[in-house]
């Protein structure tokens, strides 16, 4: 193989190890994101969410979700501790109730747990999996990776 090919391909080799290594930075879920599921045609469901980093595809963080519905008595506002892992652009958040910020404590609200691909650094899409499964949408917050 002529000498000018190698450079080629070892250029190119160099590039793509380069933009592989800057998407994977670009798509750190890492930071504070705002979430949206749509659970049903008459409630409102959404929050906040935080994710650090602790070790190389693994995050933990704490989510903060509302759920209001016309059929409840009251809007529940539920703080969540969540764990995360990452494999490829699939993100799995497993959360545990922290605490009832509003509205009364529960056996009917689960933890709100989501399974998520990876589009961009500013945003994720998939499915809520709780009780029941639920298109869901996290859009980078104000402030970004964080």
């Amino acid at each position: 193989m002529p000498f000018r090919s190698q450079l080629t391909i070892l250029a190119f080799g160099a590039l793509t190890l380069g933009l592989t290594a800057q998407a994977d930075e670009v798509a750190n879920p890492a930071g504070k994101w705002i979430f949206t599921a749509k659970i049903n045609s008459t409630c409102e469901f959404g929050g906040q969410a935080f994710l650090e980093q602790t070790e190389p595809n693994r995050y933990k963080g704490e989510i903060t979700a509302r759920q209001s519905c016309p059929e409840l008595p009251e809007d529940y506002l539920v703080r969540q501790t969540c764990e995360a892992s990452r494999l490829g652009n699939q993100l799995s958040v497993r959360c545990s109730i922290a605490e009832f910020l509003n509205g009364f404590e529960s056996e009917y609200y689960y933890p709100d747990n989501f399974t998520l691909t990876i589009a961009s650094s500013e945003r994720m899409h998939g499915a809520l999996v709780s009780a029941s499964t639920a298109p869901a949408v996290w859009t980078r917050d104000d402030g970004g990776i964080s």
